[in-house]
Formats: structure tokens, sequence, C-alpha cells
């Protein structure tokens, strides 16, 4: 549904049409917690807020038939993505085996998630994620499928010194990334200190500060804007900031939000993404779009979290189709397929 049409806006990224019953999400629930491995006697910290309670309770049901201990911590929605949780639930991540953020906004980019992993915990993400979600689309993929796609091509990143993004609607970003470290954000997080992305299916890399330059055309989505096919986004970056938005209202509406941030870092060009799933729905949610096979991404704000060294006071993704991508001038992915670099 197009943003422009006024009919699902933003502040209602937790809607969905209708309920779906507790019988319909278990399988999806299930189908995370054993993407997690999560065994008998681990303690697992469910992370979320009040618009997703029920979805909160079917994960913990998911968790004790597979004889682990859930622990519920329930908060308002933050307002922002990235944004810092309350010090009580951070201090809670501190203690578990295992942690799941099912969450109206994303709680990777947190502090709590940053040292749950420092301590050895190992967790995934489900930002925005709605009940229909566990019953249909990008929950029904192969993770295990997703997982080899991106440590194909993760292991080129890892090993490259300078990514082009391209797109034919005229995305072009450049920015070095030797020595930092892959994200591996696939779906499956069975060891301990790794960290996935459920139903979302993602690799990705964060660039070097103050090197990303090109023009960035969003087309799909944009995180706290809502879909953005009606009125893709053109983002101008120098020197690994964004210093213009241009082209719709979509663009005046996400210049306004990093402005009213009133801090610089919320400019910074801190993620090239990957999705590696195809049964994601490209247009139903950020999750499903910033997760569906060929669909790129670029993350806005803070990087600390994902190897940079960038700490903001937000992490807004946006993504296109048709990507490209180029590790040191050599083409390694398009619409066809993963190849050799």
């Amino acid at each position: 549904m197009s943003r422009s049409a006024g009919l699902w806006p933003i502040e209602q990224n937790h809607y969905m049409p209708g309920e779906s019953l507790r019988s319909q999400m278990i399988a999806g629930c299930m189908k995370v917690i054993n993407c997690g491995g999560v065994k008998t006697g681990e303690n697992v910290i469910i992370s979320a807020d009040f618009n997703k309670l029920r979805i909160a309770e079917c994960l913990a049901g998911a968790v004790l038939a597979v004889g682990a201990v859930p622990t519920i911590i329930m908060i308002p929605p933050t307002g922002a993505h990235g944004r810092e949780l309350p010090a009580p639930a951070t201090k809670a991540f501190e203690a578990c085996d295992v942690f799941i953020l099912p969450a109206s906004f994303s709680q990777t980019h947190t502090t709590a998630r940053v040292n749950a992993m420092k301590n050895g915990a190992r967790g995934c993400t489900m930002c925005e994620v709605t009940e229909d979600m566990l019953c249909t689309g990008a929950i029904e993929g192969d993770f295990e499928e997703c997982d080899r796609r991106g440590k194909k091509i993760g292991a080129m990143m890892a090993e490259a010194e300078e990514i082009r993004y391209e797109t034919p609607e005229g995305t072009c970003l450049t920015a070095k990334i030797a020595g930092r470290p892959v994200q591996y954000e696939t779906g499956i997080f069975k060891e301990p200190g790794t960290f996935a992305s459920v139903p979302n299916s993602e690799v990705n890399i964060s660039p070097i500060e103050g090197t990303s330059n090109g023009v960035i055309v969003g087309n799909v989505r944009c995180m706290n804007i809502g879909v953005i096919k009606d009125e893709p986004i053109t983002l101008v970056v120098k020197d690994g900031n964004i210093v213009e938005a241009k082209g719709s209202p979509a663009a005046n509406d996400l210049w306004k939000i990093l402005c009213d941030y009133n801090d610089k870092t919320a400019f910074n060009i801190a993620e090239f993404g990957l999705g590696l799933n195809d049964k994601g729905n490209i247009y139903a949610n950020n999750c499903n779009a910033l997760g569906k096979f060929g669909v790129g991404h670029t993350g806005i704000g803070s990087s600390f979290a994902i190897g940079g060294k960038v700490k903001a006071p937000c992490h807004i993704d946006i993504s296109y189709t048709g990507l490209h991508i180029f590790l040191d001038n050599k083409l390694v992915y398009d619409p066809m397929g993963i190849y050799e670099k």
C-alpha cells in the first residue's frame, strides 16, 4: 500500500487487518526458537513493548515448549529505531542466554543488545513484527539457505577494500570497508555471540566513517516514513554523511526527522545491507522488505552495534530494488544471483 494513499500511517506500524489466533502464530514462534537452537534450561529474555504483548506471550510459550525459561520485558514503545531502553530493561539483558526482540522500534542498535552479545548471549531482532508475520510470508523462508547465501557474499565483503551499490533507479554509493566485520543476520543464531534478524534475513557491513560518497535512491520503504514506492527518496551523500534529501514529500519528511534529532551523527551512513529471504513480501512491512532476497538497504545513523564507531540517536534503514553489488570494482551480486569475486 502506498504511503501517499494516507491509509497506513507509520504511527500504526504495529497494525494488522485482524487478529491472528495464537494457534496460528505458534508455528512461526517455534521456528524462531528452532533458528536459535534454544535448549532446556536456558534463560530467554523476550524484550517487547505494549503493542506486541500477544506476540511476546506466544514466543514465551514456544520457549517453554523446549524446556527453556522465558522472561518478558514489557515497556512503552521507544518511539525511535535504535533509541536506548530503560535502565532496568538494559540490566536484564546481562543475565540471559538468549534474547528475542519483538518490538515496534528496533532494539538492535542499543547498549542492551551489545552488552548481551559481549557476555556471550545470542539472539535475534524482530523489529516491527506483526502477528500475521508469524503465520505467512518471510517466516516461511528457508533460513538455512539464507545463511548459506549470506556467508557466501559476506566472505567476499570481508576481504574487500571498497564496496559500491548501484541500482537502475540511480543509486550509486561507494565506501571503504577494509577491516570492518561482516554482520550475518541471516536468521540462524545457534552459536554463542551470534545475532540474527527473523523473519527478516540479511547480511550487512558498516563502512569506514567519512568514506561514503554518492547517491541513494530509495523506492521500497524507509523506516519512520513507510512505503515510498510512489514517493522515491533521493539522498546525496558526501564524505560519510547525507547532505541533501530530495525528490518527493517523503524526502522532505525524512530530512525533517533527521534534523529534529539536532545531532549530526543522525546523518551518518552506517550500513550497506542485502536481503536474503525469497519469501519476503516486499511492501508488507519494513522487516519483510529488508529481508527480501535482492533488496538492498542503507542504514543511517548509529553503527556502533554493527562494527562501526558512531553512536547516534537513531538508526533508519532505506531500501531499494534492483541492487548490484561491486567489491573492489568487481560485480559480485545482481538480480540474477551471487558471483565469485
